[in-house]
């Protein structure tokens, strides 16, 4: 598993975040990835378009303090940021992608408070291609949160200890609304296993009033595009009074070069506000099917293949958009802390959706113009 290990502390977006230490001591550690590179699109906007690749960069503080017994106190402070720019990610917070402090013990597990993700986010998305390789393969409209575009404030989050593989969560979200404590509050739970070859994971999410209480996210249908056949030139605000997310995945290493992954999820977003469009107590949701494999062909080469199938569904409209996205994915690792990568994503709009749109085609998202869309990115990871 030494090369998938090293895949994943390079180009996920959450393996270097979430290390916690486990061996005996106290230390800080400073962390980040930079990535950068070029992107092109087909058909952005009605034209072809060329420009910066801004993938997950972030820098961050992580430590650990040895209380003795088992017991240490951990904390994360990380942020995102715009390499080509230098300005802060995640709506402009100084630690926007986590912040977070907590015990954590070997016999009664982690307990954490802050700013955190999700169970979904955790345990669903390590069998996505978005986490394991490259966020510019996320579904369309991101719908399931897998390539992190918010996280959960005010959050209370406990993992129990690995029994024999098998662990479990439960994280809830204070809504900080006076007279309304359930106005901005998320919960989820969840459930992990990993032994040997095998992963597999199940969790939950409902966050309320999800537009304000993660402001950061994609509210706004000229990247969710999916809620409507209109010009993908429009722009609605969406709004919607809750959103869930839950699903299951699992994962099989065949050797220490192959594995693949298979990760079912189903999102909704409930009163979504949009009169313009007919959908001012109107409801969308989306399951999306995900197969990946991978394999390394030398031990600095490793290329993977995508698949993700997303079936939409929008009332009262009974409008129901579809989407086929393939995505082929190649790293070359020039060291363990350095790859270069070449992604190729070709989406095809089907069922009611007239446009394709790939989630960050032309560097910042844009629907095709027509019912199919590709998008070519290149650039370089670098882990510290």
């Amino acid at each position: 598993m030494k090369r998938i290990c090293t895949t994943a502390l390079l180009l996920s977006v959450a393996c270097a975040a979430h290390a916690q230490s486990s061996t005996t001591g106290s230390s800080v550690t400073l962390y980040g990835v930079i990535m950068e590179g070029l992107i092109y699109s087909n058909n952005s906007l009605k034209g072809a378009s060329l420009g910066t690749a801004n993938g997950p960069s972030r820098w961050g503080f992580r430590g650990v303090e040895d209380l003795g017994g088992g017991t240490r106190s951990v904390f994360v402070l990380e942020g995102g940021f715009n390499p080509n720019t230098g300005a802060s990610a995640q709506g402009n917070r100084e630690f926007g992608r986590q912040a977070f402090v907590g015990l954590q013990d070997d016999g009664f597990g982690a307990l954490t408070f802050g700013r955190q993700y999700d169970l979904t986010q955790d345990w669903l998305a390590q069998y996505s291609s978005p986490l394991m390789w490259n966020g510019y393969t996320a579904t369309v409209g991101d719908n399931n949160n897998f390539n992190y575009q918010f996280r959960t404030n005010n959050a209370v989050k406990y993992v129990s200890p690995s029994y024999r593989g098998l662990q479990v969560g439960a994280m809830y979200s204070f809504g900080g609304v006076a007279g309304s404590f359930g106005n901005q509050s998320a919960l989820g739970f969840g459930v992990n296993y990993a032994q040997g070859s095998v992963k597999l994971s199940a969790a939950y999410m409902r966050m309320n009033h999800p537009a304000a209480a993660a402001s950061e996210g994609l509210w706004n249908t000229s990247q969710f595009a999916s809620i409507s056949p209109a010009s993908p030139t429009l722009s609605y605000a969406i709004s919607p009074s809750s959103m869930e997310i839950y699903g299951a995945g699992g994962q099989y290493a065949f050797t220490q070069s192959t594995f693949a992954g298979l990760v079912v999820t189903h999102s909704r977003y409930d009163n979504l506000g949009v009169a313009q469009l007919g959908l001012s107590n109107g409801r969308a949701s989306y399951t999306n099917i995900e197969a990946n494999v991978s394999h390394f062909f030398t031990p600095a080469y490793q290329v993977n293949f995508d698949y993700v199938y997303t079936l939409g569904d929008v009332q009262p409209t009974d409008f129901r958009p579809q989407y086929h996205q393939f995505s082929l994915i190649n790293n070359y690792f020039l060291s363990k802390r350095t790859a270069l990568y070449l992604v190729g994503i070709f989406q095809l709009a089907a069922g009611d959706a007239q446009h394709a749109n790939i989630e960050y085609a032309s560097g910042g998202g844009g629907a095709s113009s027509s019912n199919r869309q590709v998008a070519v990115t290149a650039g370089i990871y670098h882990r510290f």
